[in-house]
Formats: structure tokens, sequence, C-alpha cells
């Protein structure tokens, strides 16, 4: 595998809210911090929670879990709405 060249871009979004953006809540559930997270790049892309669910192929129940903190998100979920939440 080659390594990127020096003068090639990076393809990081400056501008999408980054987890460290939303501090976890003072007992230290980082699940709060991400909820924020998806919520404010959703609300950011002008998405709706059934317009996410349906970019993520989720149940909209499952998608406002996340955002309310109240699901534990594996790492393909993880995935998943990564994806979905890039730009539209």
């Amino acid at each position: 595998m080659c390594a990127p060249q020096a003068d090639e871009e990076s393809s990081v979004d400056l501008a999408r809210p980054l987890i460290e953006d939303f501090p976890a809540h003072p007992d230290g559930d980082p699940a709060d911090a991400l909820a924020r997270a998806v919520r404010a790049r959703r609300t950011a892309l002008g998405l709706t929670l059934p317009d996410l669910a349906v970019r993520t192929g989720l149940a909209e129940a499952d998608v406002r879990a996340v955002e309310a903190g109240h699901a534990r998100p594996t790492l393909a979920l993880l995935t998943v709405l990564s994806r979905a939440l890039r730009k539209v």
C-alpha cells in the first residue's frame, strides 16, 4: 500500500462536529457524548430522524435510541452511522 503524497488533501471534513466537541456527561457516560454528536451532525445536514433511518437501513426507533443515549452501539453500527452522516 502506498503512503499518501504530501500534496494530497486530507479527506477529513473539518467542519464536522467531532466527538471531542461534545464532552461526556459528568458521570462519564460516553453514550451521552455520542448521542449529542450524532444529533448535531444529523441536524447540521438537514436530515430528519426518518431520513437518517433510511440512509442507515436502521429502524427509526434504533436511531432515536442512539440519539437519546439509550443505545450502546456496536462498532458495526457506528460505522453505518458515520457513513450515513457524511456530507449529503
